[in-house]
C-alpha cells in the first residue's frame, strides 16, 4: 500500500507540473486560440483547470502539515514537511483533497461525454482542438 501511496503523490505532483505548464502555454498563446463555442464550454474548462490545480495543491498542503515528513516524487524529495502536525493544514487536506478529486473525476467524465455527444451530433470538436480542419 505504501508504494501505491507514493505513486499517488508522484503522479499528483507530475499532474500539477504539467497543468501549470499547460496554463502558461495557454496564456502565452491566448490570441491564437479559437473562441469557446458557448459560455457553458468556457465554464466547464475553467472548472477543469481550477480542479486540476486545486487537488494537487491541497494534497501538498496536507502532506506538509501532516508531520509525516517530506514530499517525495518518484523517490526524490521535492518539498520538506513540517516536523510536527499542523492541524489546520491536515484538516484542509482531509476535508477537500479527496472530495475535490472525486469532483475532478466526474468533471473529466462529463468532459469526455460532451466530446462524444458533439461527435455524434456531427460537431467534431477533436479536430478543432488539434487544429485540423475537417
Amino acid at each position: 500500500m505504501g508504494s501505491l501511496f507514493g505513486l499517488h503523490k508522484s503522479f499528483g505532483f507530475l499532474t500539477l507540473t504539467v497543468i501549470t505548464l499547460r496554463i502558461v502555454w495557454a496564456v502565452a498563446n491566448r490570441a491564437k486560440r479559437p473562441q469557446s463555442d458557448s459560455k457553458a464550454a468556457a465554464a466547464g474548462h475553467g472548472i477543469l483547470y481550477l480542479l486540476m490545480l486545486a487537488v494537487p495543491v491541497i494534497g501538498m498542503i496536507r502532506q506538509y502539515g501532516s508531520g509525516r515528513g517530506p514530499l517525495k516524487v518518484f523517490g526524490v524529495e521535492v518539498m520538506q514537511g513540517s516536523p510536527e502536525k499542523i492541524e489546520w493544514m491536515a484538516n484542509l487536506g482531509n476535508t477537500f483533497h479527496g472530495n475535490l478529486g472525486l469532483l475532478l473525476f466526474a468533471a473529466v467524465a462529463g468532459h469526455v461525454a460532451m466530446v462524444v455527444a458533439h461527435r455524434v451530433q456531427g460537431r467534431d470538436v477533436l479536430c478543432r482542438m488539434t487544429g485540423r480542419v475537417r
